[in-house]
């Protein structure tokens, strides 16, 4: 049976796990060829032969990092080469809230379960340029290279689609992610701006923003920061002005990404879904 993504060559950044995994798992089920690339060679490796095992499909796993420049431009080179073109084009890479610095080693929360006042230094009188800087190159000059590198082969596709994954804290700061929230805010602005330069050229681009979603990143703080309190009591400040009540999982998301980038959100451009379980509401 053919799948909605057959001959399509979907190029992801970030896809060994978490959301980027869940997602070249839906593009890989309907058929799309997929190149993915991680900072890590062996969970690449395995999840490219996950994919080829178990949907028949071509992957590209490469070994990349968003924040090189030559590297991003490696990746993109190597995937339309190989394959004359992409079709769709995924920004997942990026880090999450946390920054991994000495000064900010782990999630910022609201009302933290372990108490504000053991946090590192993080606030805005107490940080210094450095810490901005390095999550704009880690989070908008990341999406940014990726998305410049890859023009010329999206210009090859009948139809090209680009999905910028972010935060929704771009859309709501909250306390003590001023690094973050800003630098997801900039991905957004630009996002929405390049629709309109790139509509003419029958090229899509939108945002998935992303609200509290159990992730490995997720989990490994828990098991740093969450030592003797329960995982529902230490991402209850992550739930309680949820209207849902509850964190996403990746595939959920990957389910909003994939809409947005296949044909069934062909008529979908210059916009941005929150998948936060309604935690952010916009008119």
């Amino acid at each position: 049976m053919m799948g909605e993504l057959d001959g399509k060559i979907v190029a992801l950044t970030g896809g060994s796990k978490g959301i980027g995994r869940a997602s070249v798992e839906l593009f890989a089920m309907e058929g799309a060829t997929i190149a993915m690339c991680g900072r890590t060679k062996e969970p690449l490796d395995q999840a490219a032969d996950e994919l080829r095992e178990k949907h028949g499909v071509k992957v590209l796993p490469v070994i990349a990092d968003i924040m090189d420049r030559h590297s991003v431009d490696t990746f993109t080179n190597q995937v339309g080469e190989k394959f004359g073109r992409i079709d769709i084009l995924v920004n997942n890479a990026g880090e999450s809230e946390q920054h991994k610095s000495d000064k900010i080693v782990r999630p910022v929360l609201s009302e933290d379960p372990v108490g504000a006042e053991d946090l590192p230094p993080s606030r805005f009188a107490d940080m210094d340029e450095a810490e901005f800087q390095l999550a704009f190159d880690r989070k908008f000059f990341g999406m940014l290279r990726v998305t410049q590198a890859a023009l010329p082969w999206l210009r090859k596709s009948e139809a090209g689609s680009i999905v910028n994954v972010t935060s929704t804290k771009g859309i709501q700061p909250g306390p003590r992610i001023a690094t973050s929230a800003i630098a997801w805010a900039a991905c957004m602005n630009w996002t929405q701006g390049l629709s309109l330069e790139l509509g003419p050229e029958n090229i899509r681009i939108n945002i998935v923003s992303v609200g509290g979603i159990v992730t490995p990143n997720l989990m490994n703080a828990y098991e740093r920061w969450g030592k003797g309190i329960s995982e529902e009591e230490y991402f209850r400040p992550r739930t309680q002005n949820v209207p849902l009540q509850r964190l996403g999982t990746a595939e959920e998301v990957a389910n909003a990404i994939y809409f947005l980038a296949s044909p069934r959100g062909a008529y979908v451009s210059g916009q941005c879904i929150a998948t936060d379980g309604g935690g952010v509401r916009v008119i």
